[in-house]
């Protein structure tokens, strides 16, 4: 299969903010096919080194110069104008452009491409899919937001024409993507520094679905509210899924062995018996059925289906056991949504753990602040709740965001700044058979390095 011919004209391309996970991936993507690749980050990190034993440049701190001699710039959503790399180009007239185009223009080289959407478990469906069709031997080309260890990156350069990657919504970022078919896991009120409302992200979803080729495939959370009559008037084949017996694809007879969730999946009029997966939360049941729909629109076989999804291990940093303090098991969980927080909180009860304590990083204030009642909803489910300051990400507290207005209404909830004090917290704390979840997407896990 012929790649990339759209940048056959570019031979040397940077990277700003090229220490992300997405845009690492895409460096070394591109550098294996050819290209000069260089990048700059405001800091040095793993994927940094990472590169750098790829051969690739990379710059630490952000100048004009670094772009000399490249033809295409590639930068993120989170890069802004005033970036003396973005300023340098512009003045220079070398072309620019962001990296959920680049990944566009990629993935649209497959015939066969599935963009994995939705407000929650894209990494884990992006990486339960990747198994499945590891296992089929289609060799694709994977494109993870997250460490998938069965490939021991979050990327993966396949020699086929098909292919799986993440289709994110902040930004409208996906309306970049043109797939053979589109997975919609869930629609939740996400993001609201970019999106106005929850009808906002429905027009965004909607038409991101309008971007799917017409003899493409839509796969959809048929139990989700938001997700109702989004497919409406669409061209495309439509499969439904979830737990309701009117999807075309949905779940029976479920169970759980040693707290990890078994089921059948009925698809049309085929079952597939006796599904066991190795992740915990009957949530990640709709995601393996998600994954199941797609695997089996494209042909692949039931014993695959069966022994790439048991032989997903979870993605990294969702609910992933980092360390075990005084016989309780320390986890690390990307969480960061009142939606994904309930999710995890239900998993761990399903565990069987004698106490469930969460320490919790709010990340961004917007999200803190407009989604603070669901928070202590969702957070006032665990046994014990800690929670530490706000990760502020791309964001500036304008609004009067504050964690202790949510620690105020969580009943017990203790508030705690400093990770050496979360620390010793957990030493002072744990005790066998309970579970200690570091929670949120920002910063929050290295707190394990100091156990």
């Amino acid at each position: 299969m012929e790649r990339f011919p759209d940048l056959n004209k570019y031979e040397h391309i940077h990277f700003i903010g090229i220490g992300g996970v997405s845009m690492s991936s895409l460096a070394v993507i591109l550098s294996e096919n050819g290209k000069i690749v260089t990048g700059s980050d405001s800091a040095e990190s793993d994927n940094t080194k990472m590169l750098a034993e790829h051969g690739i440049s990379v710059f630490i701190g952000h100048d004009g110069a670094n772009i000399d001699g490249a033809d295409l710039i590639v930068y993120t959503a989170a890069i802004k104008d005033s970036n003396p790399e973005l300023v340098r180009a512009k003045e220079t007239g070398v072309p620019s452009i962001e990296r959920a185009v680049l990944l566009g223009m990629l993935m649209s080289l497959y015939p066969h491409s599935a963009a994995v959407a939705g407000t929650h478990g894209k990494s884990t469906t992006t990486s339960m899919l990747s198994s499945v069709m590891l296992d089929s031997k289609l060799d694709p080309t994977i494109l993870i937001g997250a460490h998938f260890d069965r490939i021991n990156a979050n990327y993966r350069v396949g020699l086929s024409e098909y292919a799986v990657y993440e289709a994110c919504e902040y930004v409208n970022s996906f309306h970049h993507f043109y797939p053979d078919t589109a997975i919609i896991l869930n629609i939740d009120a996400d993001h609201l520094d970019f999106f106005k409302d929850i009808d906002d992200i429905k027009k965004s979803f909607k038409k991101f679905i309008g971007n799917v080729n017409e003899n493409g495939t839509i796969i959809i959370n048929g139990d989700d509210p938001n997700c109702k009559g989004l497919t409406d008037g669409c061209r495309q084949k439509v499969i439904t899924f979830g737990f309701d017996s009117s999807n075309d694809c949905f779940a029976q007879n479920v169970r759980q062995e040693n707290g990890f969730p078994v089921f059948d999946a009925v698809l049309y009029d085929e079952r597939i018996q006796n599904i066991k997966l190795s992740v915990l939360g009957t949530h990640n049941i709709l995601n393996a059925l998600a994954s199941i729909c797609c695997a089996k629109n494209y042909g692949i076989e039931n014993d695959a289906v069966i022994s790439g999804l048991q032989k997903f291990k979870g993605a990294d940093r969702r609910f992933q056991i980092v360390k075990t303090v005084n016989g309780a098991q320390i986890a690390d969980d990307y969480a960061h949504h009142p939606t994904e927080i309930e999710a995890t909180i239900s998993a761990a009860k399903a565990a069987g753990y004698k106490k469930i304590c969460v320490i919790f990083q709010p990340h961004t204030y917007t999200r803190t602040k407009l989604l603070s009642d669901r928070f202590i909803s969702s957070l006032s489910k665990a046994d014990e709740v800690i929670l530490t300051d706000i990760f502020s990400a791309r964001e500036i507290n304008t609004i009067g965001a504050s964690v202790m207005d949510i620690t105020a209404g969580i009943k017990g909830a203790r508030y705690i700044s400093s990770k050496e004090d979360i620390a010793k917290f957990i030493k002072d704390s744990a005790k066998p058979n309970e579970v200690y979840i570091l929670m949120g997407a920002g910063d929050i896990n290295k707190t394990a390095e100091l156990l």
